[in-house]
């Protein structure tokens, strides 16, 4: 059986695509919002839940797992790490799809700022608290769209700086309480499901006022372009936080090698 592990539009196509090979697939998702992602009549196994080192290693020996194909949204440091070195201690293969990015030091785009292809003017930083301090100094209503998980470093800067902060995250409610707790007034909540179009994410941007763009490049799939499309025409700048190094790690960028790799795996 082949573990692909997802919560990704790709990770979904490669289950797939797997599948429609006969190969035995088991897909994971990190939450029910990535089950119902899912079509009910796909052709592969669906497990949802975070997998520790303990459960992924339960998993392998329970489902007879030849291959590990990391298919997670391109941020999942923890996930990704945890898979790499539990393959390595079980014995299997495993391999790293990582979407391409959109904007990046290879784009020319650096700690000191440099313009995107859409003609952004755009900064990278190494952590989400480089990105909140440098966010805070760019203007007055700093503009998030990193998900929830983050989000503290952002509240912190605001609160010493005096600089509004909103957010972007899922309409999912234990996203929701998460932003009550960390003290976001519901003004500056936005609850929606993304990935959104130039002319949605520009709208949203002039709505609340936002004088700098924060994102992660999460590659054309995950909207990154049109954000840095509408943070051009609106002329504010975008901190880009920077993608965690993979270096070491099996990876590739076309779904062809995976599906070709996947081809040295047991059909069973």
């Amino acid at each position: 059986m082949i573990l692909v592990l997802g919560g990704t539009l790709e990770g979904r196509e490669i289950a797939n695509d797997l599948a429609a090979r006969g190969y035995s697939v088991l897909l994971t998702v990190v939450s029910g919002y990535g089950v119902e992602m899912v079509p009910r009549e796909a052709p592969f196994e669906v497990l949802a839940g975070e997998l520790d080192a303990g459960a992924l290693e339960r998993l392998i020996t329970e489902k007879s797992i030849k291959l590990i194909v990391d298919a997670t949204h391109p941020y999942a440091a923890r996930i990704t790490e945890i898979a790499w070195e539990t393959a390595g201690r079980k014995g299997i293969r495993y391999i790293r799809y990582d979407r391409p990015p959109v904007a990046g030091e290879s784009a020319g785009i650096t700690e000191s700022g440099g313009k995107t292809e859409c003609g952004s003017m755009a900064f990278r930083a190494g952590s989400y608290g480089e990105a909140a301090e440098l966010a805070v100094t760019l203007g007055d209503t700093v503009f998030l769209t990193i998900g929830s998980r983050n989000l503290e470093p952002f509240v912190r800067a605001g609160k010493v700086s005096g600089k509004r902060i909103v957010a972007r995250v899922l309409p999912d409610a234990k996203v929701l309480e998460q932003c009550s707790v960390l003290g976001f007034p519901p003004r500056d909540i936005i609850a929606v499901q993304g990935p959104f179009s130039m002319e949605l994410n520009l709208a949203m941007l002039k709505e609340y006022g936002a004088d700098v763009l924060v994102t992660k490049d999460s590659g054309s799939v995950g909207g990154t372009d049109k954000k840095l499309a509408a943070a051009a025409r609106l002329g504010i700048p975008v901190v880009i936080v920077a993608r965690p190094d993979y270096s070491g790690i099996p990876v590739t960028g076309k779904i062809r090698e995976v599906l070709r790799q996947a081809g040295e795996t047991d059909k069973k």
